[in-house]
This record gives structure tokens, sequence and C-alpha cells, in this order.
């Protein structure tokens, strides 16, 4: 009986979290008719933590649901929409939807070079859009030494939460149209100053948004399907949800 009890308070706990996360409201930091960029204060573990804030992304663009994936999912090409990337490499390819990968962010002054070592997942919902939750990669320790050179020379960003959200949408235009919403709160660590650290993350994220759209409707993303996922294009107009 206590043992229930207490599943049933941690239950509740969580859910006053998710609740008073949601009610925090976000502050516009730039936005134009395609894209935007707002912030607010990190919620960790049901507490404020003043040296993080969370950052949400917003983009409307010209491609399928698969083209994203394969955009994404496509790491030779990573150095080229996200600022600041140098190199990114799949360390360990668990299913067609998951695999652990590392992102080596280049040097800038003051800032010491970065890696993100990730674990990505994602899913289809029934409403067709799709989400991408990345976390760090555990259990990686010994693909890491093979795969990354010079490991000890990179300061490894602590990612707190970060997810993907892509949401097919009905267009007059031709072609297929996706809102993309990206939410993280990420921490660079390191002795950066944390006015500049957030000013960093805000711009790098606005530029590499802006970038997706710029890139991401080329035709050669756009032929590639992806295998389990269903677009907006290919179900009857009755059948739409």
């Amino acid at each position: 009986m206590k043992k229930t009890s207490c599943l049933i308070i941690l239950l509740l706990f969580s859910s006053l979290q998710l609740s008073y996360a949601a009610q925090v409201p976000w502050k516009l930091w730039k936005k134009t008719s395609a894209q935007s960029v707002s912030y607010r204060p990190a919620i960790i573990n049901g507490q404020t933590d003043d040296k993080l804030i969370e950052i949400k992304a917003t983009a409307t663009v010209k491609s399928s649901i698969s083209g994203f994936l394969f955009f994404l999912q496509n790491v030779d090409n990573t150095q080229h929409w996200l600022v600041n990337a140098s190199e990114s490499k799949i360390i360990k390819q668990y299913s067609a939807t998951e695999n652990s990968f590392y992102i080596k962010l280049t040097k800038i002054w003051p800032l010491q070079a970065r890696i993100l070592i990730l674990n990505s997942l994602y899913w289809q919902n029934d409403d067709l859009s799709v989400e991408i939750k990345l976390t760090d990669a555990v259990n990686v320790e010994d693909y890491m030494l093979l795969a990354v050179s010079n490991l000890k020379d990179y300061l490894q960003v602590k990612t707190h939460s970060a997810h993907w959200k892509i949401m097919p949408k009905q267009s007059e235009e031709e072609g297929s149209e996706i809102a993309i919403e990206y939410i993280f709160i990420a921490d660079g660590r390191g002795e950066t100053p944390k006015w500049l650290a957030d000013h960093l993350a805000l711009k790098s994220i606005w530029k590499s948004m802006r970038n997706i759209r710029r890139q991401l409707p080329k035709e050669k993303w756009q032929q590639q399907t992806i295998k389990g996922i269903t677009e907006l294009s290919t179900i009857p107009l009755t059948d739409k949800p």
C-alpha cells in the first residue's frame, strides 16, 4: 500500500512540474513571417535554473516530412546548416529510427571547442506529425574512443532536453509544407558569462533555422522517401486529419 501511495505522489508531482513549466510564458527574441525564436527561464527537475534558458525555435518550410528527416539524419550535411558545427558522425545505429551521434562545434573566442554526444529517436503520431527526442548518449564510451579524435580537447555540452516536432501543413501552393518546432535546454558549461552564452545560443539557432529554410526545399532532399513515414499528400482528402 505504501509503494502505491508513493507512486501516486510521484506521478502527481511530475504532473505538477510539467504544468508549472507550461505556464511560464515565452519571451519573443526575434520573429519574421517564416520563423521565430523565443526563450524563457529553464525549469529542470521542477526548479528554475538561473544559469540556463529554454529556447523555442519555429519555422515554416516547403518540404515533405521524409525530406526533413533525411536532411537532419545526413550527418555529412550538418556543418552546412548548423551554425559552428565542424564535424558530425554516427557512432552507432540501433534501428531505423534510433542512433547515437556526435557533433563537434568549432572554437570561437573566448569559448573552448564543444562537442555534443547525443542519442536520437523519432516516431510518427496518428496526426502524421513526427517527433524527435534527443538525449545525452550513454554507454558509448568505447565507441567514442574509436569515433572521435582528440576527444579530450572538447568540452561536452550537457543536454537537459531537446525535442523536434515536425507537423505537415495544407498548402495552397504546389509541393508539401511543414511547420518545424525545436525546443531545447542545453548547458555549454565552462566559464562563459550567462549573457554571452544566451546571446550566442539564440543567435545560433536563429541562423540555423534560417539555413534549414534555405536549404531544405532543394530537390535533392525532396526526392528522398523514408520507409514507414506517411506524408499528408498521400492521404485521400476526405481522410486527412
